[in-house]
């Protein structure tokens, strides 16, 4: 009866040990301040100066690694509030372009080398004169 522990002071699971340990991977610590650093960028602060706070609380990265990190963070944050309505309308828009009417032609819609036909269609080309050639061009 004495060794129990109370409950309040039972032993951490592991689980809850690893929710206290810094992640092993660098992105995943850099998301974990990544308010902070939104802050001190919207206050003015140089990306720069964030890197070499960033090195002295104990977060080793490189000022390349960072910028790369901060556009995959950017983007992602980007992808996930954009609207239901516009990823649905650009999903409909590539379904609908890569659907061929049935005589295979490709739609007017689409047409992935509509600019070579162009191309092909403006292209002067040069045809050899038919019967001999003419004495008095010959130099």
């Amino acid at each position: 009866m004495g060794q129990e522990a109370p409950s309040n002071k039972r032993p951490l699971s592991a689980v809850e040990a690893l929710a206290r340990e810094q992640p092993a991977q660098l992105i995943a610590r850099l998301r974990a301040v990544w308010p902070h650093v939104q802050q001190a960028l919207n206050a003015g602060h140089t990306l720069r100066l964030i890197h070499e706070r960033l090195n002295m609380a104990g977060v080793p990265i490189s000022y390349k690694v960072l910028v790369v990190y901060r556009g995959r963070i950017e983007r992602r944050k980007k992808q996930a509030t954009r609207p239901v309505s516009k990823i649905v309308a650009s999903a409909s828009q590539v379904v609908a372009e890569s659907t061929k009417p049935p005589d295979g032609r490709p739609s007017p819609a689409f047409d992935p080398l509509a600019n070579l036909r162009e191309q092909e269609r403006k292209r002067v080309v040069w045809q050899y004169p038919s019967g001999p050639p003419d004495e008095s061009k010959i130099f």
